[in-house]
């Protein structure tokens, strides 16, 4: 791999690596081996056990690579906004240190990038192979993102109706375009989030061919609900009683999502809450039958988290009564049909009750 180069941009790739021994080295290997001339690659240790570090470290001496190790482990979309944020090059790509790129990926890649100049991020087509090497599986056409209206309310809900698979986040990002993001949120569906705010900074293009190549395919989506939960990166566990209560609607966490980061988007007001409401109107239509069944789920559990908060005092109930609220707002912005008057009515007169014993303990101190 050759540093530098007066005509060839630098591209940061930022490799991201948790406990993975056993592909580490194929996934450095396969960026090394690029036919790009100007790489800088950052290992990013996220506190691995398994002996990924001693294999970083075999390569931290490399020309053009560098090593950073996490001494707490952060979680895998942490690691990833330290990506955006690391280095100065112009362009950037995070990459998993499971999956593996074709020689020509980034050459491929950067060659659109190139060529128009509004496009934040470029990703490819990709395949699903397995630990023996054979190919299970090629990502359908309709995975990849091509969002190039010259509108770019219109290239967000292009995003937001076709965004569905991982190969179309890890692509090569255009700085100036990620600069401009709002910081990642905890919660279901970040990516999905994440790329649907980047489209109103540029376009999002694809190159059909599948040089992406993803090893033994994704995680179910309850799954990585629970990983992407804000108790989960801080190694903290879900059925804490202090925890957030979304990972339970995935789904609907993940619609919700977009509607928290419109919210910060670089865009004046109305078009803001235009977005907004683009989002679960898109949602609704592409899941709704799956999202009224995390809604009934959820409904379905709420007598048990009410008992609990009930039988908690101070400023327990106080914060449960909080994250109980924020759910129910969360699951009827995205079903509106949902009925949870009575659960606001006791959780309403739990609150008040708990105030007025505080307020008593406070006048007999």
């Amino acid at each position: 791999m050759m540093v530098g180069g007066d005509a060839a941009p630098i591209v940061d790739v930022n490799l991201l690596v948790h406990n993975s021994v056993s592909t580490v080295g194929a996934a450095i290997e396969s960026v090394l081996a690029q036919t790009w001339p100007a790489i800088r690659l950052t290992l990013i240790d996220n506190a691995s056990t398994d002996g990924t570090f001693a294999i970083l470290q075999r390569y931290a001496d490399a020309p053009g690579v560098s090593l950073r190790r996490n001494r707490v482990d952060t979680g895998g979309m942490v690691n990833c906004q330290r990506a955006f944020w690391h280095g100065d090059a112009d362009y950037v790509m995070p990459k998993t240190g499971d999956d593996i790129i074709a020689p020509d990926f980034i050459e491929r890649v950067m060659d659109v990038m190139l060529r128009h100049a509004d496009c934040a991020m470029c990703h490819a087509g990709g395949l699903i192979f397995t630990t023996s090497g054979g190919v299970s599986a090629v990502y359908p056409p309709a995975h990849n993102l091509a969002a190039t209206d010259g509108d770019p309310l219109a290239r967000a809900r292009h995003v937001m109706s076709r965004y569905t698979s991982a190969p179309s986040f890890w692509g090569i990002y255009r700085r100036q375009a990620i600069d401009a993001l709002s910081p990642f949120a905890y919660g279901a569906g970040w990516d999905h989030a994440v790329l649907a705010e980047l489209a109103l900074y540029g376009e999002i293009r694809h190159l059909p061919e599948p040089l992406y190549w993803r090893r033994d395919g994704g995680r179910p989506v309850d799954v990585l609900a629970r990983a992407s939960s804000g108790f989960a990166q801080r190694g903290l566990g879900l059925d804490d009683w202090l925890a957030d209560l979304r990972w339970h609607t995935p789904l609907i966490t993940t619609a919700y999502g977009h509607v928290e980061r419109f919210a910060l988007a670089r865009l004046p007001p109305v078009s803001r809450l235009q977005l907004m409401a683009d989002a679960v109107e898109i949602f609704r239509a592409r899941w709704l039958p799956l999202l009224r069944q995390e809604a009934a789920a959820f409904a379905a559990r709420l007598p048990l988290l009410l008992a609990a908060c009930q039988r908690s005092d101070d400023i327990a109930i106080q914060w449960r009564a909080r994250q109980i609220t924020d759910a129910i707002a969360v699951v009827t912005t995205i079903c509106p049909e949902m009925d949870f008057a009575r659960a606001r009515s006791v959780l309403a007169g739990q609150v008040s009750e708990q105030a007025g014993r505080a307020c008593v303990a406070a006048l007999s101190a």
